[in-house]
């Protein structure tokens, strides 16, 4: 087993020595060359600053809800690509006067290697590490200075500008919504002013009018018809004892009277019995006509009949005008109640038609009362939500204030490095040796594989496929000429 370990590593321990000052050079040679290039090599300087983000008021379960989260875990790629930009790393150079003479070419070189500089790192949930790797050491808490100040900057501005936008939209929307809650409460005083009689709050009261109206309009009706027909019973009263017919049977009788006087004491064949007789005849033929008659007489002329009787009975011994006076009274209070109840009728049923017309127009009047007050209410729920809002947002934007100062703090400020990034002369020597020998190995492995010379007797019985018998030593010039 060691035969063969020895016969496999002895081509390779050949090939080595071959090559031996190509294996040995770049390993001597290398260090010094990688000792004096980290001499020569620009230094670069490390340095860091620590900025802590707490949000205590997303903690208080008081403040939960006016607090506004900054949201640093989803912002922080964004918040890197903002710093590493041109146009914050040209606030940098502008501020430091890094590029003295403006020079857009040295501008744009100084801006790429702090670009490749910066690194942002978020670590843990509200801590942020910014660090800086940059050729003067004195220039680099300057630098991380103002990268800090922007950066905060940039982490407070979207809620910052988010409160105060919302402050003055609010303010504006208010101002808007509080003209049309105005107006709106403007048209429904206006339309209620208009319609204070008709109103859904007095519906109920029309109803309760509406029915005490018909009520009495229905006892006026009967009341009415009572009222005629009393009349009407006294115009037949008055039909059946016509007044002429009375005064002639009252004639009659006083003329049967005289007659029963005259004949006690002169026959019929006198004078005065015969004028008497003859009154007496007519007075019964006009008795009988008014009789016939009677039936055919209107109210009116009853009327005016009773009207001329008792206006020419003047006699204070007649004993029959209290009667008549009396009958005519009666008629007289019967049509002036009746006249009375029909203008009373007509009163109601005026006020009732006013009612019913009101509870007709009431439908399209709700309509429009509901209209305006779906639109007041649309108007004051919006305005209160808006005011509420608002109030809400200042509230907001004073707490955002009040707790600034604690949360954003730096914590860990940028100090000037003493020492450089780049390695010690020692690590650079034997980074040297390793690297000589990565590329001493390199070279002797492809020398070894482009070289065509035979060294071994197997590579030459491999090539011509015939043992070999005898092998001759090689002997020198000096040899061979001794």
């Amino acid at each position: 087993m060691r035969h063969l370990f020895i016969t496999r590593l002895y081509p390779l321990l050949y090939g080595l020595w071959l090559h031996r000052y190509l294996l040995v050079l770049p390993i001597i040679i290398m260090p010094f060359l990688m000792t004096i290039g980290g001499f020569l090599k620009t230094k670069y300087y490390y340095s860091e600053t620590t900025i802590l983000v707490q949000e205590a008021a997303l903690l208080n379960p008081f403040l939960e809800d006016l607090s506004i989260s900054m949201n640093l875990e989803q912002r922080i790629k964004a918040l890197q690509v903002v710093i590493q930009s041109q146009s914050t790393l040209a606030i940098v150079i502008d501020e430091l006067d890094l590029v003295p003479d403006k020079n857009p070419q040295k501008i744009k070189h100084v801006t790429a290697q702090l670009e490749k500089g910066i690194t942002l790192d978020l670590t843990g949930n509200d801590l942020v590490q910014m660090s800086l790797v940059w050729q003067q050491p004195e220039q680099i808490p300057e630098i991380l200075n103002i990268l800090s100040r922007i950066f905060l900057e940039k982490l407070r501005a979207p809620g910052r500008a988010s409160i105060d936008n919302s402050e003055v939209f609010l303010q504006k929307q208010l101002t808007t919504t509080q003209k049309d809650l105005e107006l709106a409460e403007s048209e429904l005083a206006t339309f209620k002013a208009e319609n204070a009689d008709n109103l859904p709050l007095l519906q109920g009261v029309n109803v309760d009018t509406s029915i005490k109206l018909l009520r009495k309009i229905n006892e006026s009706e009967l009341a009415l018809l009572h009222a005629t027909s009393k009349r009407d019973s006294m115009y037949k009263t008055l039909i059946n004892t016509n007044p002429v017919i009375g005064k002639l049977e009252q004639e009659i009788v006083m003329a049967e009277a005289e007659l029963a006087i005259l004949r006690a004491s002169y026959t019929d064949q006198h004078s005065l019995i015969k004028n008497v007789l003859r009154r007496l005849e007519r007075l019964k033929q006009e008795r009988t006509r008014q009789v016939e008659l009677q039936q055919s007489l209107s109210p009116d002329q009853i009327n005016s009949l009773w009207q001329r009787l008792v206006n020419s009975t003047q006699d204070p011994e007649n004993q029959t005008q209290p009667i008549l006076l009396s009958q005519f009274e009666t008629l007289q209070q019967a049509e002036s109640e009746i006249d009375a109840i029909n203008q009373e009728l007509v009163l109601l049923k005026k006020q009732a038609a006013n009612i019913i017309g009101k509870r007709v127009e009431f439908a399209e009047l709700e309509k429009k009362l509901t209209s305006l007050e779906r639109n007041y209410k649309v108007k004051s729920n919006i305005y209160n939500q808006l005011l509420e809002r608002y109030e809400m947002a200042r509230v907001t934007g004073h707490l955002g204030r009040f707790e600034e100062p604690d949360k954003l703090k730096i914590i860990d400020k940028p100090s000037v490095p003493n020492a450089p990034q780049n390695w010690p002369w020692w690590m650079n020597f034997l980074s040297g040796i390793l690297f000589g020998a990565v590329i001493a190995l390199f070279l002797v492995g492809i020398s070894i594989i482009f070289d065509t010379r035979l060294y071994q007797s197997s590579h030459i019985r491999q090539l011509v496929s015939y043992p070999i018998l005898v092998r001759i030593p090689y002997f020198s010039k000096e040899h061979e000429h001794g």
